[in-house]
């Protein structure tokens, strides 16, 4: 976000904005001293890394040479106060508390980020420059900006802006500093999200836990200002379905002969059949569908209208996180808690991909230039033989797509590969498979438009009641262009990454208007209505981006469908996997199911609570906060009196019923004793039992502490091969020297050695050197025995 920096106002919560002339003196002879505070390690090694002068790493910071130094947070090392430590009463849950409005609102440093409080707090009192390093981002805005509010700075701080971390990339972006205060609108933004979740999620989530415990539910009922809502989207769709009654339709196609050849269209009913369609225009008589069919045989009539337009497709833009997700699940079936988790692999990790938590698929202009070394570095990542390589060879690098819109470009870009290069072999199967359909989405953009003609048709046919209309479409390819790779990453009959949203297309031969169209036969086709289908985790999280259409304000409509939605992309996927872990919702086979304690839950609150009307109205203000066209005090100020409105309306209700869940487990429940099997060795009693190894599953003996060595190779959960017996010899009673020729093998020697674990652990034995091709196993008295005798 770039805007002119507004005069920032002193607030009693955050005073991270203030710009404070430097201080004359400095610390180190006339040099002026520079503190980063990164996010999260990981990008505090990559600022570091380029940094002048040598490093020195400590256990939380990084010296770079004698005027550079790297602290850095560990997510949000600060916490806000809890109830109880505003007041330790608030420790019960007690109706009459409610509604708990913090008098002043406090945070705690979190227990295990201490060290890394106190080191930011030590080299920020010593500072001339403060250089903000958070993800470019609401969250990554406040993680620092609240550090530096409790800390009492008063140092000018500068904004890093980092959406790769490739060394290149993090120098240029240091290059670039900008004022911090520029950005304390995102910063209020994500303020006034978090105290709008204290506040709501809390009191109401007490007040209907106390509820339900006084009804025999002994959980805890949780109320989220964003979860509850899309809990709502689930259970009304599913009610949706279960009411649904299936209704048969009909249509009819027939076949038209022309000079040319022929083709197939559809009747189009008019006027006169109003009486027979249903709301969406289905004709649902049967016989009058029948009855043209008859009535149309030997008919004759023409091409009433083609019209032929030349249309461009411009290739899908890069992926924003949503986006990701949504193919993610439906290519590969990863969750969107899952695919974010990949995506921040690769981002901090492997460094290969940019910020993954981007709601935006545009980038700046400036990033064009750059798109011969990232495909250069993606074809050292792939390789030649690879499914992606012929693209890589066709591309155009002085094609400029529509995704370099440095308009269109919001706190983040969107997200794409890096120069940096690794092998794919490297990589999990997961991260491999996101690496691949990313970098193909972004190689797309260098492949021009696909162009193509589409021709619409309109027959008419005469009949003895006038005459009735039938329409057909064709599309002729002109330049594929981007579509000629668009499924180089297909592996089945349907590829994941595109869903094709085209009508039915027929082959058209060459027409003519007026021309002669002959009738030669009609196809009747009956038809069932269908129910809408439940959400899978990306319809779920398509419905929360695009939460517009199931809000009921026209005024609220128009505006949502520029803003994100219910949560944010770095939220969304958590908040699903929430309402699964409280079991509100569950899984049937790839559908998302509401539970019957979701929708008692979403029957015992208010209609305000479970819509999105309500969270989508405070996203929009949030998002006007984040551009500076909002204020904090006033939002809050909102948030507080309806959540005061509701707590106060819903404790005159009485109690409610909640069904007790049955319990899926025990924690005192005894697991099932494990199977064993008769240890096979020579003289030994044990029993072979199924251990987890380095490379899987394998079968050993009990009696290994006392010096069996019996194993087997585990097939399908049993030992392979149980009834043989090996030639290890564990407790037979066989005499060798050190130094002798190994009696199993006849290859190795003798040598003396110790059990490293068991009960019998250090004690002595004899065994094979071509351990372990060959485990030879014998005590040393055994060898004594022969000595004495």
């Amino acid at each position: 976000m770039h805007r002119e920096r507004r005069p920032c106002i002193e607030r009693k919560s955050i005073t991270a904005c203030r710009t404070i002339p430097a201080r004359s003196n400095s610390a180190i002879e006339g040099r002026r001293v520079r503190v980063f505070i990164a996010e999260k390690p990981s990008l505090a090694k990559a600022i570091a890394a380029v940094l002048p002068g040598p490093q020195k790493r400590h256990k939380t910071y990084i010296q770079s040479g004698e005027a550079n130094v790297v602290v850095w947070c560990a997510g949000h090392i600060l916490t806000q106060y809890m109830p109880e430590d505003y007041d330790p009463r608030f420790k019960r849950w007690i109706e009459a508390d409610l509604p708990i409005i913090p008098p002043a609102w406090k945070m705690n440093v979190a227990p295990r980020t201490k060290d890394l409080y106190q080191t930011i707090k030590k080299f920020a009192a010593d500072a001339d420059i403060i250089v903000h390093a958070g993800d470019p981002d609401r969250e990554g805005q406040l993680l620092v900006d609240e550090v530096l509010t409790q800390i009492g700075n008063r140092q000018p701080v500068k904004r890093l802006l980092i959406s790769d971390l490739n060394a290149a990339s993090v120098k240029r972006a240091i290059g670039r500093l900008e004022d911090n205060g520029q950005y304390s609108g995102l910063r209020d933004a994500a303020l006034g999200r978090s105290r709008a979740d204290w506040l709501f999620g809390l009191n109401l989530t007490r007040l209907y836990t106390v509820k339900g415990r006084n009804s025999g539910h002994s959980g805890v009922l949780s109320v989220g200002r964003v979860q509850t809502p899309v809990l709502g989207l689930v259970v009304r769709r599913d009610r949706e379905i279960e009411a649904f009654v299936s209704k048969p339709f009909y249509e009819l196609t027939v076949d038209l002969e022309v000079e040319h050849g022929g083709f197939r269209a559809k009747w189009v009913p008019g006027q006169r059949h109003e009486a027979v369609q249903d709301e969406d225009g289905r004709v649902i008589d049967r016989q009058v569908v029948e009855q043209l069919g008859k009535s149309l045989e030997g008919s004759q009539g023409h091409i009433a209208s083609v019209k032929t337009q030349r249309k461009r497709e411009a290739p899908p833009l890069p992926f924003s996180l949503p986006e990701l997700q949504k193919v993610a699940n439906k290519g590969r079936g990863l969750s969107p808690k899952k695919t974010l988790a990949v995506a921040q692999s690769l981002y901090e990790k492997h460094q290969v991909l940019t910020y993954p938590r981007s709601d935006c698929p545009y980038l700046p202009v400036d990033h064009w230039v750059e798109g011969g070394v990232v495909r250069d570095a993606i074809v050292q990542s792939v390789g030649d033989k690879h499914a992606l390589y012929p693209l890589t060879e066709s591309v155009s690098l002085v094609h400029r797509g529509r995704c370099w819109n440095d308009k269109k470009v919001t706190a983040h870009h969107a997200i794409i590969p890096t120069s940096k290069w690794v092998p794919l072999d490297s990589l999990s199967p997961d991260e491999r498979w996101i690496y691949e359909i990313v970098a193909h989405r972004y190689l797309l953009q260098f492949c021009v438009d696909r162009e193509y003609d589409q021709t619409d048709v309109i027959a008419k046919l005469d009949t003895q009641e006038g005459e009735e209309s039938f329409k057909a479409l064709g599309i002729h390819d002109v330049q594929l262009g981007w579509r000629e790779y668009r499924d180089l990453l297909r592996k089945s009959s349907k590829p994941a990454e595109f869903d094709s949203q085209e009508e039915e297309l027929v082959a058209l031969p060459t027409l003519a208007q007026g021309e002669v169209a002959d009738f030669t036969g009609a196809q009747l086709l009956e038809k069932n209505t269908t129910p809408p289908k439940h959400f899978t985790e990306a319809t779920l999280l398509d419905a929360m981006t695009s939460i517009a259409r199931y809000v009921s304000d026209p005024e609220l409509k128009k505006v949502l469908r520029e803003t994100d939605g219910l949560g944010t992309p770095a939220t969304q996927a958590g908040i699903i996997d929430t309402l699964f872990k409280r079991g509100y919702l569950g899984k049937k086979s790839k559908s998302v199911i509401s539970t019957l304690l979701g929708r008692e839950m979403i029957d015992v609150l208010p209609a305000a609570v479970t819509l999105p009307d309500m969270t989508a109205h405070w996203e929009m203000q949030l998002a006007r906060i984040a551009e500076g066209d909002g204020e904090l005090d006033d939002f809050v100020d909102r948030v507080v009196g309806r959540v005061s409105e509701l707590t106060t309306f819903e404790k005159g209700k009485g109690g409610f019923k909640v069904t007790p869940q049955p319990q899926t487990s025990s924690p005192k429940a005894k697991k099932p004793a494990e199977k064993t099997y008769p240890c096979p060795g020579a003289d030994c009693s044990g029993r072979l039992r199924r251990i987890k190894g380095k490379k899987g599953f394998f079968w050993g003996c009990t009696n290994y502490g006392e010096g069996c060595r019996e194993t087997r190779q585990d097939h399908r959960g049993k030992p392979k091969d149980v009834a043989r017996t090996s030639n290890i010899r564990s407790n037979q009673k066989v005499s060798v020297t050190v130094g002798e020729t190994c009696p199993d093998c006849q290859k190795g020697k003798i040598q003396l050695r110790s059990l490293k674990s068991g009960k019998s652990a250090g004690k002595p034995f004899h065994g094979c050197s071509n351990f372990p091709k060959c485990r030879f196993f014998a005590w040393p008295q055994e060898s004594a025995e022969r000595e004495m005798a």
